[in-house]
């Protein structure tokens, strides 16, 4: 890869002093140095800006927020106020890249004309210790989707958005309503994957560390709630831009999760 664009990397950080330490080490590490980070603190109460200040890094720009906006929406569309980037890439504040996740995204979006990639996962928990998910009929079914358009998005929701880097010329706005709240970063892919200029691909290379917290019986009641307002995201995404010829995938999509979820009771297998 001979050029070498700016990477903006945007943080989102609400009282992460447990991870964001390591989380930042993580970007720091990358074999593709040319970037630099915007930490927006949504009024950290905590000693995670203290931790921050501690790494020393000139390429680390902070950013407090006198109220907490309840939410990553209003934090992530601050940062990208202030990104100096040609490429913007989106981590969360307990979430952790492979030191190759730049390079390897970046060469491949560069090398295909590509402005908007996301790539694949492996889980870690608390500890940052890589989950091993019992791989059974719904992983595997999982493993098959397409991941390439719209519809594949409404069905599947396979975007994360801490593995996500794209061009800042494709404009991207996270919805700050309270209602979309956990689920801003779908409507937001829904809407770049709308603009006629973009070209997306997935990356078949599990380039991000996405970190589970809690498998509590409550953890998983907000799982099926944060599913609901997905559905409500796309169906006023559909309904809004006149989509019409997606309401089939969405109907897919309901039917889908109803069949998986019914399928996970019947095997045992937990989310």
């Amino acid at each position: 890869m001979i050029k070498q664009p700016l990477v903006s990397i945007i943080i989102p950080m609400y009282n992460a002093e447990k991870y964001i330490e390591e989380t930042i080490k993580s970007v720091m590490a990358q074999t593709y140095q040319n970037w630099e980070i915007i930490v927006v603190s949504n009024a950290s109460t905590d000693r995670s800006e203290e931790l921050i200040a501690l790494l020393r890094d000139a390429r680390i720009q902070m950013i407090t927020l006198d109220r907490n906006s309840g939410g990553p929406a209003k934090p992530r569309n601050i940062g990208l106020k202030h990104a100096k980037g040609e490429y913007i890439a989106f981590l969360d504040a307990d979430d952790l890249w492979t030191k190759d996740k730049l390079e390897v995204q970046l060469s491949h979006m560069l090398e295909n004309n590509i402005n908007f990639s996301s790539t694949g996962k492996t889980n870690i928990n608390e500890s940052s210790i890589e989950i091993n998910f019992k791989a059974g009929i719904l992983a595997k079914m999982n493993a098959r989707n397409s991941k390439k358009d719209i519809c594949d998005l409404i069905k599947y929701r396979f975007i994360f958005t801490s593995s996500v880097m794209i061009s800042s010329h494709l404009k991207v706005h996270f919805n700050e309503e309270k209602k979309y709240i956990a689920v801003e970063d779908l409507c937001a892919w829904l809407n770049v994957f709308k603009n006629p200029e973009t070209k997306y691909a997935y990356i078949e290379k599990n380039l991000l560390k996405y970190r589970i917290v809690g498998q509590s019986i409550s953890a998983r009641g907000m799982e099926y709630k944060h599913a609901t307002k997905a559905y409500i995201c796309i169906l006023n995404f559909i309904l809004k831009n006149e989509l019409y010829e997606h309401m089939k995938c969405f109907y897919r999509a309901c039917a889908r999760d109803f069949s998986l979820n019914f399928l996970q009771k019947i095997l045992g297998e937990k989310k």
